[in-house]
């Protein structure tokens, strides 16, 4: 990812200009040496010299802006950098030199004014404030970067919905003006007939050179169930469409409505193919569920290695929630295929048809369930934050116990609720609870309201 990082300079003396010079010196090495690909424009220092950077900024392709000011600059660039670069800000403050009796940079000071100026405008900054390298500093920092990048990719996402909703689930429907307005993201419709005609396309030789990649992942069979050439080279044609329609038209995400048409006119259920393209790092949502593959997209732009998925809230309890889902989930946050909790390729537990995958979450993984969806004219989010546990009984499925360590389930549920959450609640690893609020609240045009969170 690039980066543009500012470094805001004085025309006129004063300060302590070493420590200055020191803090620019260690905030090059810091990102120097991170994930990212930095760009440094220094000094800037007036009108003139902050728009040739800005410009010079976008001309390098920069996702991202940092501004920072070792020493306190002009605080009457704010507004100029609003009008400027229509995405989120970055501002990094750094600390006084402890080791001098006078004030030494104001450059929190600094900061405190630019972010309070700007907020009053309607585009509040994320501000990260500590010393170069440090660990603490480190992560606030990379985690501001993917927030900023996340805001700025949803403003031109583009997410599929290839179907429609699931039958009966009207809360997952999407109103795609309403989406593009208040998110930014735009809608593409496919009809089930494209897809399938799509499904039937490839070349008898296309479809053995994916599902000898499918059968390389040496998922085993659950006793008793038998998978034929017919189950496996259907799995293999609807990954095979799902991943053409998504390059083909640039998705970022897609919506797949894979019941009841898909497995009525196939024979074959799609969830292997799901947990195969979601474990592959595309954002995709099993039911139409298009706001499901936001969440997705939400996760892996917000810089989680590891995929995201949707599940249905089976049971819960003040202290846990009981995960399930009829067997579409990537393979990173299961436990290892081979192993006696590991996936296993087995039939729908309805309709006794091929062909999904039963896994129990990984256990002792740290997990944080969220939701984004639409409400009353506004985005919401719910957010909960927990560990996976082994489950009192097995499902057939894809299940996970979720610990909950602050309690507080069945209240949460109620007010989820009453706010109007849809079915599914996106999974994905590690506590993300901080990140996912942090976003939500900066989100421009329009905040998300972030309307529970727990865990």
């Amino acid at each position: 990812m690039k980066i543009a990082v500012f470094f805001i300079g004085r025309k006129r003396p004063g300060f302590d200009r070493e420590w200055g010079e020191l803090l620019e010196r260690k905030i090059r090495e810091q990102l120097e040496n991170s994930p990212f690909h930095p760009f440094f424009y220094s000094p800037v220092t007036d009108e003139i010299t902050f728009k040739n950077a800005i410009f010079a900024a976008k001309e390098a392709g920069a996702e991202v802006l940092i501004v920072a000011q070792p020493t306190m600059g002009d605080g009457n660039l704010a507004p100029l950098l609003l009008a400027e670069w229509n995405a989120p800000v970055i501002l990094w403050a750094t600390p006084e030199n402890p080791q001098n009796p006078k004030v030494s940079a104001c450059g929190l000071v600094g900061v405190h004014n630019w972010a309070a100026g700007m907020s009053q405008l309607g585009r509040p900054p994320l501000v990260v404030y500590g010393l170069p390298n440090d660990a603490a500093t480190i992560a606030e920092l990379n985690d501001a970067v993917f927030i900023a990048a996340t805001a700025k990719k949803l403003r031109h996402a583009r997410v599929g919905l290839i179907g429609d909703h699931a039958p009966g689930f009207l809360n997952m429907a999407v109103d795609a003006a309403a989406m593009q307005r208040l998110l930014g993201i735009r809608l593409k419709r496919f009809g089930l007939h494209e897809f399938n005609a799509i499904v039937r396309s490839f070349s008898d030789s296309e479809v053995a050179a994916d599902r000898q990649k499918a059968e390389a992942l040496k998922i085993p069979v659950r006793s008793g169930v038998t998978v034929s050439d017919h189950d496996w080279n259907i799995s293999s044609r609807y990954y095979l469409a799902v991943k053409k329609m998504i390059e083909e038209e640039s998705l970022d995400a897609a919506a797949l409505r894979c019941w009841p048409e898909l497995p009525n006119e196939f024979g074959v259920w799609a969830y292997l193919a799901v947990a195969r393209l979601a474990s592959d790092g595309i954002n995709i949502c099993e039911e139409g569920d298009v706001d499901g593959a936001i969440g997705c997209l939400i996760a892996q732009s917000l810089g989680n290695p590891v995929p995201a998925y949707n599940s249905d809230w089976l049971e819960h309890d003040d202290n846990s929630i009981l995960l399930w889902h009829a067997g579409a989930t990537p393979f990173e946050i299961c436990e290892l295929i081979g192993t006696p909790d590991g996936p296993t390729l087995d039939v729908h537990f309805n309709t006794q048809k091929p062909l999904v995958v039963d896994a129990l979450l990984r256990i002792g993984m740290p997990v944080t369930l969220f939701r984004i969806w639409r409400f009353e004219n506004q985005y919401r989010l719910a957010i909960c934050e927990g560990t996976v546990r082994r489950p009192n009984r097995i499902v057939e499925g894809c299940a996970g116990l979720i610990e909950v360590h602050s309690g507080g389930v069945k209240r949460f549920f109620q007010q989820i609720l009453l706010n109007g959450m849809p079915h599914h609640v996106t999974v994905v690893q590690g506590r993300r609870g901080d990140t996912l609020q942090t976003f939500a609240e900066r989100y421009q045009p329009y905040p998300i309201d972030v309307v529970q969170r727990i865990g």
